[in-house]
This record gives C-alpha cells, structure tokens and sequence, in this order.
C-alpha cells in the first residue's frame, strides 16, 4: 500500500508538470522561476522495494521493503544547477540464512539493518521555468549496521561531564562505504518558496553482497 501511495503520488506531480497554464493558476502564469542565487531546504522521502541476495554456500539475505526519510540544503548557482548537502537514513527489515563454514549447517534469523548516508549531491533542471524535469547525481560515504551483536569491548572516551572515563560496550557487525546515486524526476515551484519533487533513483555501494538499490523519492521543499 505505502509503494502504491508513493508512486501514485509521483505520477501526480510528473502529470503536473505536463499540464497547459490555467489563466486562474498564478504558478504556471510565470514560466520562468527564481532559482538562482537561492537556498533551499528540502525534506524527503525514500522508500525502497523488497530484494534478494545471494551469498556464498547457500547463505541469503532478503530486504522487505521499507520507507526512508532524508533532507537536504542546496544551492542554486543559475536556474538550472544546484548543489548542496545530502542527508538519509533507512532501516531494512530482513530475513537471512546463515551457513557454517565448518559443518555447514544453516541458521536462519532476522533483524533490521541501518544504513545511514551523507553525499554531495546536486541536480540539473532541464528547463528554466517553474514546472522541469531534472537528473540528479551525488557522491557519499554510507554507514550500514546490522544490528547483529559482534562482541563486547572496552574502550575509553572523554566525556563533557565526568572527564576521562572507560567502560564496556557492544559491537555489533557493519561497514563503512563510499556510495552513489544517480536519479530522474520532475520538480514543481507551487509559489515563490513552496516547491514539490518526486523522482526515481538507482543508489550502489562498492559491496558486492549489497550492491544497488532502487529508490523512489517524493520531497517537499523551501526556498529563501
């Protein structure tokens, strides 16, 4: 239902930005918009569809599908290019196999996994009025954990109240990466300052367990 919703919600918007001016309509009686020189603040939406992977020996993993949230500061340089900041978070509920290496046998569990991302992103809108298609690219650095308990350890850290100080914590498995994303989509300025934006994306990670995800977005954003 929520993948429906979303979709159904982008053909909306990509349907808007098709449609003739309306004499009564103010945002489409001025074709031309006021990006340039301006700073926007958008917040967001990505939902990703369920997937499958395959691992050595027999072991899997399968994403259910879920919805992300994000935000985003950006910089028009003209009407057309923008650049800024990139702010996400996901968590993926799963289900996994797990072979043991020695006897192979299998074990079966399930949990969520975080996948968190911050990326320089920016997009180019293709027209200069109100109403555009854009292509969007941005490159970041992804931290993913399992939330699968990895051990305990003891560290030590300073702490604003009680100073030096050291103790016990969990670890738990995951990974650092760099990641990138390139996207489609239609954006649409309602006023001078109220924008709206849905678009598709296709996000990779150099994992090669968990290479690629498809994204689909629908934001709404503010203009200074």
């Amino acid at each position: 239902m929520m993948r429906r919703a979303l979709v159904l919600s982008s053909l909306l918007i990509m349907l808007a930005s098709l449609a003739p001016a309306q004499p009564g309509f103010e945002p489409l009686r001025r074709p031309i918009a006021s990006r340039e020189g301006r700073w926007e603040f958008s917040l967001q939406t990505r939902y990703t569809g369920s997937k499958d992977f395959a691992g050595d020996r027999g072991s899997s993993m399968e994403f259910k599908e879920d919805l992300g949230w994000g935000f985003g500061f950006n910089y028009h340089f003209n009407q057309r290019f923008d650049l800024g900041l990139l702010i996400s978070w996901r968590s993926l509920p799963y289900n996994a196999v797990a072979i043991d290496a020695d006897d192979g046998s299998s074990r079966q569990y399930n949990g969520s996994m975080s996948v968190s991302t911050m990326a320089l992103a920016g997009e180019w809108n293709i027209l200069p009025g109100k109403i555009t298609p854009y292509v969007a690219g941005g490159i970041g650095w992804t931290l993913i954990d399992t939330n699968i308990y990895a051990g305990t350890t003891t560290g030590c850290w300073y702490d604003p109240l009680w100073g030096y100080v050291c103790g016990n914590y969990a670890q738990t498995y995951g990974k650092n990466t760099a990641s990138f994303l390139l996207g489609v989509g239609g954006r649409f300025e309602v006023t001078e300052s109220f924008f709206l934006r849905a678009g598709y994306e296709h996000a990779w990670t150099d994992i090669d367990a968990v290479d690629s995800n498809h994204l689909f977005r629908l934001d709404i954003g503010f203009m200074n």
